[in-house]
């Protein structure tokens, strides 16, 4: 089963490397303008950079969890030891992650977009997630929260994906349409 989700969190990261190279080649602004610069005082650059910032601190993270996730696992320690060591790690993963992208927000002086809070609120959803499941099974080992748990982070993962590629496959369609629209009238 642990295969299975390791293979399904690697499909994950894969999909949202096309979401990012798909979104910067459909940006209104260039990859150095939305690494680096500020964005103009229009809605939809405001978006795409608040956007860009929440899907590559996204990916560099869900990477980096990804491989630290494999290691803590591999640790030749005891369960106890590396469940403590697992969901301490992954609350404060988390809270990193949010760190970062409200640091790189205030560097470029950009404004939030509401997909950009929505991440935010799976992040935090996840990040008490992690610690109310380092309670259940460290401190009280209980393990009240099993039938919930697996399903939660997934779905969370699968809801983050979602946001990743709905930009994307939107302003994609939005091309496709104006372009046979201009063919039609052309004609």
């Amino acid at each position: 089963m642990n295969e299975v989700l390791i293979h399904i969190g690697w499909i994950l990261i894969l999909m949202k490397v096309v979401a990012l190279l798909l979104f910067v080649w459909l940006a209104n602004d260039s990859l150095r303008s939305l690494i680096c610069g500020r964005p103009k005082n229009l809605p939809k650059i405001e978006f795409e950079h608040s956007f860009f910032i929440y899907i590559c601190v996204a990916l560099a993270f869900s990477v980096a969890g990804t491989f630290i996730g494999d290691l803590i696992l591999d640790l030749g320690m005891g369960v106890q030891a590396k469940r403590q060591v697992f969901y301490i790690y992954f609350s404060i993963h988390e809270a990193l992650f949010m760190v970062t992208v409200l640091q790189w927000h205030n560097l470029k002086r950009c404004e939030f977009a509401r997909i950009t809070t929505y991440g935010f609120y799976i992040s935090v959803t996840i990040m008490m997630l992690f610690l109310f499941r380092y309670v259940d099974r460290v401190i009280f080992d209980a393990d009240i929260l099993r039938g919930i748990y697996s399903q939660v982070v997934a779905l969370s993962n699968l809801l983050i994906t979602l946001i990743f590629i709905c930009y994307p496959v939107q302003r994609l369609h939005q091309l496709i349409v104006e372009k046979f629209i201009r063919k039609r009238i052309n004609q």
